[in-house]
């Protein structure tokens, strides 16, 4: 249950399902003041969330900083899913922008810097729950002759929450002493928040390593600051999620 509701407040917290509500409410509205009043609300959506640089200063506030590691080597790196899907009808894995946090991590383990690297992940698929990332993953990296003999492989998590719950718990089934082994955790910069306070509401204490961070160098560029970009209301709809879902685990007692 909570997972079909995680994906329904995802719909809700896009910024551009408003703006096509209000577009609707207007067309249909018979009141010419209410409607003058509804196009302003729709332009200011536009040009406010569809303002790459403003997006840029909100996500900066929310994403943690790029790495807290302490050490050079790791006994475990534990990499969070949401980065592949498999194609059936055409035979192709395919990776989003979240694979960043898979390539931070193999030239570590190529450099023998980290020793074991657990990868948790199920489906997130509300359609397909078959689709297992993890198992896409094993089987595609075992194509290409990647050596998976040091990796573990955790398929039936569907959340953060349970991305934890379940590698600790595998974690515990295969190392004596957790306390003893320095742990990195990989994820996006702005999910690592959530995650690190998941793994440590489960007892494991990790240092942490960024992917993919989305605020880069301050940009003053035309375009950038006053130009409408589509793809700022995805940013939006990523940044809401994850706080909105920090704050649910947290009055939840998830983390």
């Amino acid at each position: 249950m909570f997972f079909v509701l995680s994906k329904i407040l995802s719909f809700l917290l896009s910024p551009f399902t408003y703006l096509i509500f209000f577009l609707l409410w207007m067309s249909f509205c018979k009141n010419h003041r209410k409607q003058k009043k509804l196009l302003v609300f729709t332009i200011f959506g536009v040009f406010f969330f569809g303002n790459s640089f403003i997006l840029d200063e909100f996500v900066r506030l929310w994403e943690t900083p790029v790495s807290e590691s302490k050490h050079k080597n790791y006994d475990i790196g534990i990499v969070l899913s949401g980065m592949i899907m498999y194609d059936a009808k055409n035979d192709i894995t395919k990776f989003n922008s979240n694979v960043d946090r898979l390539l931070q991590v193999l030239p570590k383990i190529k450099r023998n810097e980290i020793q074991h690297l657990i990868f948790s992940g199920g489906s997130g698929d509300l359609y397909h729950p078959e689709n297992k990332e993890s198992e896409i993953l094993k089987k595609y990296l075992t194509s290409i002759g990647w050596d998976t003999n040091n990796f573990i492989f955790e398929s039936e998590s569907r959340n953060t929450f349970e991305n934890a719950k379940f590698s600790v718990d595998l974690l515990k089934r295969n190392f004596s002493d957790l306390s003893e082994k320095k742990i990195l955790l990989i994820t996006s910069a702005g999910h690592m928040r959530r995650s690190v306070a998941c793994f440590e509401r489960q007892g494991l204490k990790v240092d942490y390593l960024c992917s993919n961070r989305y605020a880069g160098p301050r940009k003053f560029e035309f375009e950038h600051c006053f130009i409408p970009n589509m793809s700022a209301f995805s940013g939006w709809t990523h940044l809401l999620h994850e706080v909105v879902g920090y704050t649910v685990y947290k009055l939840s007692g998830k983390i």
